[in-house]
C-alpha cells in the first residue's frame, strides 16, 4: 500500500483532508502520544477508567496544508528512580499501549494499528526510558528546566533522542516536556516527499505531562 495516499479509508472526511490527517496520526501515534480527554458527557469503559495513563502523551503530524494530532488513551511506569539532589542518575521507564491510540475516527484507529502501520499484534507497545538528565537553567515561566535522552523503542526499533522537560510542581512531582522524533526510523510511513503536498514530515513533535508516583 502506499504510504502517502491511504484513500481506502473510509472516513466522511473529503479525499485530501482524510489523506493528511490519517497521514499526520500515523505519523506517529508513535511514542509517546497526548491523553486527549474524552467528550463530555461520555462515560469511558471501566476498563480504561482503571487503566488511566497518570499524563498525557500527544503528537502533532503535518503536511504542506493540514495539521492532525492524536494521543494514547493508556501508559503507565515501569520504573521510576529519581534522585533529586542528583537528577543525572534518575530513571524513567515508561511503557505505552499502541492499541490505545485515538485519533477520533474508529476506522482509521483500526488501519493504524493493522500491519501497514503499527502492527499492534506484533507489536502492541511501545518503550520509553529517559535518563542522564542535565541542568538547563529555567523554563520561560521559571520552572527548573532539564535536558535528558529519551530511548524510544517502536516496532523492536530502538533509538536514542534528545529531548526537555520542565518541573512544574515537586509536592506532588509533576513534569512537562517535549522532544521531536523522526517517524522514518521507526519504519512508520514512506518517507517525506516534497513533490506530494498531502506527504507527511518526518518530524514529529511529541508533547507530554505527567504527575510521577
Amino acid at each position: 500500500m502506499n504510504g502517502c495516499g491511504w484513500r481506502d479509508i473510509a472516513t466522511d472526511e473529503p479525499t485530501g483532508t482524510r489523506a493528511a490527517r490519517t497521514l499526520g496520526l500515523v505519523l506517529l501515534a508513535l511514542l509517546l502520544g497526548a491523553a486527549r480527554m474524552p467528550d463530555a458527557g461520555a462515560a469511558e469503559p471501566a476498563d480504561e477508567q482503571q487503566s488511566a495513563a497518570p499524563g498525557s502523551i500527544s503528537f502533532v503530524g503535518r503536511n504542506a496544508l493540514l495539521k492532525a494530532d492524536g494521543h494514547f488513551r493508556r501508559w503507565r511506569f515501569r520504573q521510576v528512580q529519581i534522585d533529586r539532589e542528583h537528577p543525572e542518575s534518575g530513571v524513567v521507564e515508561v511503557e505505552v499501549e499502541i492499541t490505545s491510540l485515538d485519533t477520533g475516527i474508529g476506522r482509521r484507529d483500526k488501519h493504524l494499528r493493522s500491519d501497514d502501520f503499527f502492527s499492534v499484534e506484533q507489536f502492541p507497545s511501545a518503550l520509553i526510558r529517559i535518563h542522564d538528565a542535565y541542568a538547563m537553567g529555567e523554563s520561560e515561566s521559571g520552572n527548573p528546566r532539564y535536558g535528558a535522552k529519551f530511548d524510544i523503542t517502536i516496532r523492536d526499533v530502538t533509538k536514542t533522542l534528545e529531548g526537555d522537560f520542565e518541573v512544574l510542581s515537586t509536592t506532588p512531582t509533576r513534569v512537562r516536556g517535549s522532544l521531536v522524533l523522526n517517524r522514518v526510523d521507526f519504519g512508520i510511513g514512506k518517507p517525506h516527499s516534497r513533490w506530494n503536498p498531502m506527504s507527511i514530515r518526518e518530524e514529529i513533535p511529541v508533547s507530554f505531562s505527567a504527575l510521577l508516583p
